[in-house]
Formats: C-alpha cells, structure tokens, sequence
C-alpha cells in the first residue's frame, strides 16, 4: 500500500552520561575493620594535644562498636577530639546540603556539624579511608571555653587531628 510507511524506526534516546562520582578518589585504601579508634594517636600525640589518655565508650546502638574522646577537662579551655570508624558507610554517604567536600591527608572527605552543641563548637570530618568505610574524627568544645569560636576553627582543630589520625592509620593496616 502506498502512503502507509511506517518510516524508519525511532532512533533510543541517547545513553545517560555515567554518574560522576560523588567524591574525588583516593590516594589508597585503608581499612577500618580491625582498626580500634583508642589506636589512631599515639601517646606523643596525645601529650602534644595536652589531654588525657582516651576514654574508650560503647557506641549509643552499635553493640560491639567504640568511639574515643580525648580531652582535657577540667582545663580550661577546653578541648575535646573524637575518633570512630564507620564501618558500613564511606563518607559520601554523609553529603548533604550542609556539609562540604574537603581532603585530609590526601583522602576525600566530608565537612559537617556533628549535632552536638552549637554549630560554631565543633566540626565532623568523615574521611573516606576505604570503599564504604570512613574514619570520623571531630572536635567539640562549648562557647563558654572559647569564647567567639568559629566553626572554620573547630574544623582546622578536627583536620589536625584527623591528618594524625590517617598518618598512624597507614602504619597500622599498612600503607596500601
């Protein structure tokens, strides 16, 4: 029949650019499963930050997992670090419209306010150390201690920590 052509068949819509990835790669991977986070500063280390030895807690839900705080209260002022190894979340899991994209020590990692206090009294670095694992390191103080503290500062505190923290950890699981 003349005039009844289907013409040629529709062409597929272009393919989807693949997905950039959410955080830039990093340098190795460094994995935290048999890591304890009491183990990512040495005593030297924790007598440069002038505080006590950690104090090893149960995470709050997570039977079996531990954070550390090292702090020097009663000083004042106050400083207080935190370590944890997120097991089953790299730091991209932690994005959002709040945190922002930074490196420590070369790896990617994620910027934020952990929740605890005022934002300007503390700053969460989530490091991505291994594929859907990070290393959490914060610093938290309360505004009566430093008075006028910054969230830029707290992180600058969290970053120095955090880049001890990677350093140590290289040596424990080996520099991969």
């Amino acid at each position: 029949m003349a005039g009844c052509s289907s013409g040629p068949a529709p062409e597929a819509p272009p393919a989807s650019p693949p997905m950039a990835p959410l955080l830039p790669p990093r340098p190795g991977s460094l994995p935290l499963d048999t890591v304890d986070p009491c183990a990512l500063l040495s005593p030297a280390q924790v007598a440069q930050l002038g505080t006590a030895p950690p104090k090893k807690t149960e995470a709050t839900n997570q039977p079996g997992r531990y954070h550390c705080t090292w702090s020097n209260l009663p000083a004042e002022p106050e400083d207080s670090w935190i370590a944890s190894t997120e097991l089953d979340h790299g730091a991209e899991y932690f994005l959002n419209s709040r945190t922002r994209i930074t490196a420590v020590a070369g790896f990617p990692a994620v910027e934020a306010y952990s929740g605890l206090g005022r934002p300007d009294d503390n700053c969460m670095l989530l490091v991505d150390v291994a594929p859907g694992q990070s290393l959490k390191a914060s610093y938290i103080v309360s505004e009566a201690s430093h008075p006028g503290i910054t969230h830029q500062y707290a992180c600058q505190q969290a970053t120095r920590v955090a880049e001890m923290m990677v350093s140590n950890l290289r040596t424990l699981v080996g520099n991969r």
